[in-house]
């Protein structure tokens, strides 16, 4: 590899660690024209937003309605004209109500994702009311008199009760928002991480144990960055630079095994295929999780337990090898 390809792979190493510190550029809140509303079911509302610079620097931000999917099941669409930017920035959040929905009081739960996450969510309260009816009475008298009383009554007024109303929160299968404690604890082993490569680099000369190296560093880097991406609102560059880093790093070793000839050693290579099949199992099951149940922490872990769990068994396999016997 040379002493260019150590200070390339050191680079390399030192660019994956500046997408974990590149966040927190800041925090941001939201406001809102109108924080509540009512209306008749199958009529529909807009009011403004505002996704302002709370602290720190300005930087990419997206706004999402948390609870979207739950207020969907109930006939209420609601959709933001301008989602993302760099705050502050503005939109309009448009809600409608089918025929069908049920009369009741809903939250619809804002939450900003991103460099400048919101630091609490804000909460906008939709009444529904429900239409009134009118019973037309005719009564006939003993002179042929014809008498007819009309009597309106109001459905809504007795169809909001308490057990009606209809509460979300971020859970469940929606991201929460970040925290300093993510952030802090991901940045402290992206750093044991790539002080541990460092190491590995200068201590052993040559190459295809350093391709083991910068592999394992790539792997464990992007699985890291990928939790931190989940845990800190579903930041999507962190998640899919998670799976980039672990995939290159993962054909990054296959190949330095290869060219060293630790798939053809019987007493190696049965921990090398376990391990790289476990990686590949936990990438996919992440991958899905993201995908299919965006949210869902046992995706998460079950993939991080995976990924580690498969490292650790394919190093088992290349020091059976001899990969790290030799130093030069």
């Amino acid at each position: 590899m040379g002493k260019l390809g150590a200070v390339l792979a050191i680079a390399a190493l030192l660019a994956m660690a500046n997408g974990v510190f590149a966040y927190g550029y800041g925090t941001s809140s939201i406001s809102l024209g109108s924080y509540s509303r009512s209306m008749m079911n199958g009529n529909s509302t807009s009011v403004s937003y505002t996704v302002n610079l709370a602290s720190g620097s300005t930087w990419g931000t997206t706004l999402s309605v948390v609870n979207n999917n739950q207020l969907a099941s109930h006939g209420i669409m609601v959709s933001l004209s301008n989602p993302s930017g760099d705050p502050p920035y503005s939109g309009t959040m448009s809600i409608s109500a089918s025929s069908t929905t049920p009369a009741g009081t809903y939250n619809v739960t804002l939450a900003a994702t991103g460099d400048d996450p919101s630091t609490s969510n804000s909460n906008f309260v939709l009444t529904v009311l429900a239409p009134t009816t009118t019973a037309q009475t005719t009564t006939v008298g003993s002179a042929n008199q014809t008498t007819t009383a009309q009597q309106t009554t109001s459905v809504a007024s007795t169809s909001i009760q308490p057990s009606s109303t209809i509460a979300y929160n971020s859970t469940g299968a929606y991201y929460s928002n970040g925290n300093s404690t993510a952030q802090l604890a991901s940045s402290v082993l992206i750093v044991l991480i790539i002080l541990g490569a460092l190491y590995g680099l200068f201590a052993w000369k040559s190459a295809l144990t350093r391709l083991v190296v910068i592999g394992t560093a790539l792997i464990l880097i992007g699985t890291v960055a990928w939790l931190y991406g989940d845990y800190s609102g579903g930041i999507q560059s962190y998640i899919w630079g998670g799976v980039a880093a672990i995939a290159v790093g993962t054909l990054m070793w296959i190949y330095g095994d290869a060219k060293g000839g630790t798939f053809k050693q019987k007493g190696a290579s049965g921990a090398v295929y376990l391990g790289i099949a476990l990686i590949v199992i936990g990438l996919l099951g992440w991958v899905y999780g993201e995908v299919g149940a965006p949210g869902v922490s046992e995706y998460w872990w079950g993939g991080t337990v995976l990924l580690v769990v498969g490292t650790v068994i394919w190093l088992y396999g290349d020091a059976k090898a001899g990969a790290f016997l030799r130093r030069k």
